[in-house]
C-alpha cells in the first residue's frame, strides 16, 4: 500500500476537482497537489451526460457572475488554463434560443429579458415573431417570441478537463480510487486513505459528484444534496431544416432542448420529472435519490428519445415523418445517463408564514466545512458544472487557502444560504 503526501488533497477528477486544481496550482504554483478519481479517466461520472452547453442568460446575481467569469477564462484559455487550451476547447458559440408559443410565454420571455439587462445583460435579447422568422425561420411559425442569448454555446467538456489538469503543474492524479475514506483527527482533515493506498493532506476538497454525500461521512458529516438521473441522447442525423449553425432551442415547458452535433447528428435533452418507482417498485415512489444507484444505467428510461421527439414534434407542430416526427432520429441513438447533484430540502428553502417551503435551487454549495478544520467542498453544481467549472474552481481555491471571494456574490454559494431570489427553477427562468 503507497503513502503520498500532499499540500491539498481533491477527491473527484470532474469538471469541479480540476478546476480547483486549476486554480489552486495558479493562485500558489508552490503547492504539491494530489487528486484521486473512482474511475479509469478524468471526467469518467455525470459529464459523460452533458450537453456540454454553457450560457450567460442566469437571474441570480451569483449565477450570472459565476458563468459570466467562467466564459472570460474559456475565452482565453490559452493564457489563463494552458497552451493550446482555447483550440482543443473547440468552443462554438451560436446562442441559446428560448422560444414561446402562447401569450402567457411571450409575457415571461420579455419579462426574463428586462430582469437579465436590470443585472448588466443587456446582451441578451428579446426577439418578437417577424424578428424570430427573419433569423431563425426554419422554427416554423409556432413560434410567437423569443429570448436570444447570442453569447451562448457549447465546448468540448472533456478537453476542458484534460486542460484544467494540464495546466496543473504541481499535480499528481491517482486513477481507480476505490472506498475513499476522509481522515480526520481532532476536529480537522488528515488526508484520505484508498483501495490502493492513502494521501496525507492537510487541507481536502471534496468534489466527488454524486459520491460527494457518501463521501462527507467517512469524515463523520452529512453534506445536504440530493440526485436526479439526467438522460439525454445524441442521434447521427438531423432533420434538414436545422441547421448546423442553429443555437441550442430551448422549447417552452416543460423545457425539451436540442443543439446540433457533428455535421449531421443532433443532441437532445429533457429534465422531466423523475421519481423512484421503476427502481424500487416496492417502496413508496420518491422524486429524488440520496446516494447513487450503480451503475446510472439502471435509471435509464428507455422511453426518454421518443418522449422527448413527440413532445418536440407536438410543440412545433410537426406532422409524422417531418422535422421532429420523423422516425429517422430513432435510429442509432445514443442514450446516455448520469446524475445531477442539488441542493436538498434541507439546505433550499424559504420562510413563509413561519413554516420552511422547500424550493429548487440552481446554486452549487462551494464553501469550506465549518465544523472540519481544512475541508472544503464543491457540490451541488446541478448540471451545469461544466460551463461553471472555472469560476467554481477560483471559489474553492479561495476557501481552501483563506483568501478573499473573488465576487461579493459567491457568497451565495454558501452552505448556509438556504434562499436567493431568483434561484427558484431551472430552464423555466433562465
Amino acid at each position: 500500500m503507497s503513502t503520498a503526501t500532499a499540500d491539498v488533497l481533491i477527491i473527484g477528477g470532474g469538471p469541479a476537482g480540476t478546476a480547483a486544481a486549476w486554480a489552486l496550482g495558479r493562485a500558489d504554483p508552490t503547492l504539491r497537489i494530489a487528486l484521486l478519481e473512482r474511475g479509469a479517466q478524468l471526467g469518467s461520472g455525470a459529464s459523460n451526460a452533458s450537453l456540454e452547453n454553457y450560457r450567460t442568460a442566469w437571474p441570480a446575481a451569483c449565477l450570472m457572475r459565476l458563468m459570466t467569469r467562467s466564459l472570460e477564462v474559456f475565452e482565453n484559455a490559452d493564457e489563463l488554463i494552458a497552451p493550446g487550451a482555447h483550440n482543443a476547447l473547440g468552443m462554438r458559440q451560436p446562442g441559446y434560443l428560448y422560444v414561446g408559443f402562447t401569450e402567457r410565454q411571450v409575457t415571461e420571455l420579455r419579462e426574463d429579458v428586462e430582469h437579465l439587462h436590470s443585472l448588466g445583460l443587456e446582451h441578451i435579447e428579446w426577439l418578437n415573431w417577424d424578428e424570430v422568422q427573419r433569423r431563425f425561420p426554419w422554427v416554423g411559425p409556432r413560434v410567437r417570441a423569443a429570448k436570444y442569448d447570442p453569447r451562448a454555446g457549447w465546448l468540448d467538456s472533456n478537453a476542458m478537463i484534460q486542460a484544467f489538469a494540464r495546466g496543473t503543474m504541481q499535480m499528481q492524479v491517482l486513477f481507480d480510487c476505490a472506498d475513499v475514506v476522509i481522515e480526520t483527527e481532532g476536529g480537522r482533515v488528515r488526508g484520505a486513505r484508498y483501495s490502493g493506498g492513502r494521501v496525507d493532506a492537510p487541507r481536502v476538497v471534496i468534489a466527488a459528484g454524486a459520491w460527494s454525500r457518501p463521501l462527507g461521512r467517512t469524515a463523520g458529516i452529512e453534506i445536504p444534496v440530493h440526485l436526479v438521473p439526467r438522460q439525454s441522447f445524441t442521434t447521427p442525423w438531423r432533420h434538414e431544416d436545422f441547421p448546423l449553425d442553429a443555437p441550442l432551442l430551448i422549447s417552452s415547458a416543460p423545457f425539451a432542448h436540442v443543439r446540433p452535433e457533428a455535421q449531421h447528428g443532433a443532441l437532445f435533452g429533457f429534465e422531466y420529472r423523475w421519481n423512484t418507482r421503476q427502481l424500487f417498485p416496492d417502496e413508496p415512489a420518491r422524486e429524488h435519490l440520496i446516494d447513487p444507484v450503480m451503475p446510472p444505467e439502471r435509471c435509464r428510461d428507455p422511453r426518454f428519445p421518443s418522449a422527448t421527439l413527440l413532445l418536440l414534434a407536438r410543440q412545433f407542430g410537426h406532422d409524422y415523418g417531418e422535422g421532429f416526427a420523423s422516425p429517422r432520429y430513432l435510429r442509432g441513438v445514443d442514450h446516455r445517463v448520469g446524475y445531477y447533484v442539488s441542493r436538498d430540502a434541507s439546505n433550499a428553502w424559504r420562510e413563509e408564514n413561519g413554516e420552511r417551503i422547500p424550493v429548487p435551487s440552481q446554486r452549487a454549495i462551494i464553501d469550506a466545512w465549518p465544523e472540519l478544520e481544512g475541508l472544503v467542498i464543491s457540490v451541488a453544481h446541478v448540471g451545469h458544472g461544466i460551463m461553471s467549472a472555472p469560476a467554481a474552481g477560483e471559489l474553492a481555491a479561495a476557501h481552501v487557502l483563506g483568501r478573499d471571494l473573488p465576487c461579493p456574490e459567491f457568497a451565495d454559494l454558501g452552505l448556509n444560504v438556504n434562499f436567493v431570489e431568483h434561484d427558484s427553477g431551472g430552464l423555466t427562468n433562465e
